[in-house]
Formats: C-alpha cells, structure tokens, sequence
C-alpha cells in the first residue's frame, strides 16, 4: 500500500469489505469515499481476497486495465475501447484462485444501500438472481472517472470528500449503464454466452467429471446463468450437451476397434463398463458392442 491507513480509513474500508486487515492489504493500493473503496493489487495478491470463502457486505466490481488477464475467461462481446467488468452481490463466497503471476485490475466496492438506490433507475424490479461474475462492458468514460477517483485520492485538498462522493456517483451510473444497457430495464445484461469456448473445454476434458459449477465458473456466471444461457444458444442442457459429446467420442472409438470396452468406457469417463453400456444404449438404441458389430458389416 501507498502509505499506513488511519483507524478511520481502516473502518470504513473494512464496512465495504469486510473482516480485513491492513496486513492484508499490503500489496494493495487502497482508495477510499464515504460509498466507495477502489483496490489495486500493486506488487502481489491482496491476501483477503486468496481467502477460501470470504464475502462482502457491499457489492463489489471487477474492471480489468488489459484483456490479458487470467482472473475470468471473458465470455461477452466487448465493444472497441472498452473494458471487461463483472459483478458480485454482497454475502456471496468466494476467492481469487493464487496463482503464479498476479492480474492487475480495479476492485470496487460500493456500499450496498447507496447501491440499491441508484439501482432504481435502471431496474424497475428486484433482480430475481443475486450477481455472481456478471460479465458487462464497462464505457471509457467510467474508466476516466475511476482514475480520476484514484488520482483524486493521491491528491489530498481541502473540499476532497465532497468531491470524491460526486466520482463516486458518476462511476456507480457508469456500472450500472453496463450492468442495465438502455431498453432492458428490470433485467440485468443477457450478454451471449461464447458457447465455442465451452465446448472447446468439454472436447479437452471429456474424460473428466465435469460439473455445471466447473464450467459456470470457467466463464465467469453462476451455474443458474450459465445452464440458461447454455440452453438457449444450443438447446441442450449442458449435462445432456456433454454427455452427447460423450457418446459421439465413444461411437468413433468403437468404429477404431483399438481399444477394449473397458478401455473406451474410462477413455469417455464412465465409472464402469456397465453404466458406458446402458448409457450407451438409451442414446443409440443399440448397445456398444452391437454398434460395433453393425459398422464393421457395413
């Protein structure tokens, strides 16, 4: 961090964030308003934020500065000139996976009742799904005013607070004009699901025990997100999509004739020959060795 934090300062980060300490923050640069603290990880991960399970009792942003970041697989169409945010609503767990190298980004977190207040102009009705890494473009121009918020802080004057909570509105409408696009009141972005990248991803793994949570998490939605999405770019479950997958991988396998049942049954990620065998048949109306059978006479 850029200098020690006062016990104020301490406080009212820890009101937006939570259960943190400044030990915590020590690679992070902190900025903070009466609704509003920005964070950026500086030289190393912000130690609170690696914490299995934490939450916050405000709702919190993520803008990314580069697309070359590994924190979340962008799965939205970004305009030219913008940037990759998402969103958490307060009370959720989570953690940021530690990994070798750290991702530069912006880590807002607005106060939940200053919120929920600006919220109503842009969604008439309570949002049935809480935000879990909703994904949304975020404009230049919020970008400008979060820098100018960070800039604002490093430049202590007199009559700063009062200015700092007028930056802390404008960045606050300029989420919310990402997260609400005009004409979709009362329903946060549908932004389209990059259902290649998914499938990309099950082709890699179709031996592996893939859940709904694995492959939400993977582009950033929660599994309720992710499997609507899901279904309405394809038709198809994600389950149902990979288990097809599944047996289409199984189907050329047994057209090779290189490998035993027993072998093509754990190649395709069934626990037993027995259930490859029965899944097999309720998909093909034909049972693996039958299918075999009928391809080699013809």
């Amino acid at each position: 961090m850029k200098k020690s934090l006062s016990k104020n300062e301490l406080a009212k980060i820890q009101e937006l964030v939570g259960t943190v300490s400044e030990a915590d923050l020590q690679y992070v640069d902190a900025f903070v308003s009466d609704q509003l603290g920005i964070f950026i990880p500086s030289v190393g991960f912000c130690q609170y934020a690696i914490r299995a399970g934490h939450t916050h009792p405000s709702y919190s942003f993520v803008v990314f500065f580069s697309e070359e970041q590994n924190f979340l697989k962008t799965a939205i169409h970004l305009p030219e000139g913008h940037y990759l945010g998402a969103c958490l609503s307060p009370d959720l767990p989570h953690e940021e996976e530690e990994t070798d190298t750290f991702t530069r980004y912006a880590a807002l977190f607005i106060d939940r009742d200053f919120y929920e207040r600006l919220r109503q102009n842009y969604c008439a009705t309570e949002p049935t799904q809480p935000y879990f890494w909703q994904q949304f473009p975020v404009a230049p121009d919020t970008m400008t005013d979060i820098k100018r918020f960070i800039d604002e802080c490093d430049h202590s004057q007199r009559g700063t607070q009062p200015y700092l909570n007028v930056l802390a509105e404008l960045i606050t409408h300029g989420l919310l004009r990402g997260v609400y696009p005009g004409g979709e009141l009362g329903q946060p972005m549908a932004t389209r699901l990059d259902v290649a990248a998914v499938i990309d991803y099950m082709e890699d793994h179709f031996s592996d025990k893939l859940t709904v949570a694995t492959l939400a998490r993977k582009m950033g939605l929660s599994p309720s997100q992710f499997t609507r999405r899901f279904k309405h770019e394809t038709g198809s479950s994600p389950i149902d999509f990979f288990l097809e997958l599944r047996i289409k991988k199984a189907q050329k396998l047994l057209r090779s004739g290189s490998k035993t049942m027993t072998q093509i049954a754990q190649d395709c990620g069934f626990g037993s020959t027995a259930h490859f065998s029965a899944t097999f048949k309720k998909h093909t109306k034909l049972s693996p060795t039958d299918y075999q059978q009928l391809y080699q006479k013809s």
